[in-house]
């Protein structure tokens, strides 16, 4: 049974998600649709390109995972597609993918005969991205679809380092409950005290899960993506600290932090 995943920053309030959910069914019947989340802010890319990292390897083999957060919308950019070993994506050509780009192959998709005839240039997703979707649902290969893409867009992310006894990161995600997702791996932590700032705000508290954080006390914990989290137990840390995502992080480990 084909799957197809949606990624928007349509909300819930309007007829976009619909709209690209019924242009998929009608054209790839039989399709299991599975929302990701329709909630990221309106063009948001990274935030979307980080949500899409974090769902996609869940999901079965050959999956396909259709991303339209698209500040560009009827300017030039193109409509990219790309495979991996494990799913095929389909998003705006605009960084979205950057978590995928070097785990498979892309294409600029240049098939404006399965485009929809639409009133306006104004919802791609429905009449441009939702069919190339189904194309991919009803099983065409991507090499149908258009030319190689070699150099596709891509964010412009800073990795996280080590730094002598400091590891030095950022926060790439501020979740729901106020926890603050950093980009530095669980596994760089290791044993020992630490001492962490996060914009002049510390803590030493160090715990395996949000139930071993102090009462009131913030703390830092292995994530279930495999970096580091700082979190606050039953209350919202990031309201607490006033930080966001693009925070710096750096964490000092052994004697220093003692």
């Amino acid at each position: 049974m084909p799957l197809l995943t949606l990624l928007t920053d349509f909300g819930a309030a309007d007829y976009y998600v619909a709209a690209v959910k019924g242009t998929v069914l009608r054209l790839a019947p039989g399709t299991t649709l599975v929302d990701l989340s329709h909630q990221v802010a309106p063009g948001d890319v990274d935030g979307a390109a980080f949500l899409l990292a974090g769902a996609a390897p869940a999901f079965p083999a050959g999956t396909v995972h259709l991303a339209v957060v698209d500040p560009g919308v009827g300017s030039g950019r193109a409509i990219v597609v790309l495979e991996t070993a494990e799913a095929l994506f389909v998003a705006p050509d605009n960084g979205l993918l950057t978590p995928f780009l070097d785990r498979g192959r892309a294409v600029r998709v240049e098939r404006p005969d399965l485009y929809l005839s639409g009133p306006s240039d104004t919802f791609h997703g429905r009449d441009r991205f939702a069919p190339v979707a189904a194309a991919l649902l009803r099983g065409g290969p991507i090499a149908d679809l258009g030319p190689a893409l070699a150099a596709p867009v891509r964010l412009a992310v800073t990795p996280p380092r080590r730094d002598g006894a400091a590891l030095l990161g950022r926060v790439v995600h501020v979740d729901r409950f106020g926890n603050l997702v950093t980009d530095l791996p669980s596994e760089w932590l290791g044993p020992g005290p630490v001492e962490v700032d996060v914009q002049g705000h510390h803590t030493r508290h160090r715990a395996r899960s949000y139930a071993e954080l102090p009462t009131g006390e913030p703390g830092i914990v292995p994530g279930s993506l495999g970096t580091l989290e700082l979190s606050l137990a039953n209350a919202d840390l990031a309201r607490r600290w006033g930080v966001g995502r693009g925070a710096r992080v750096r964490i000092l480990l052994g004697r220093g932090a003692a």
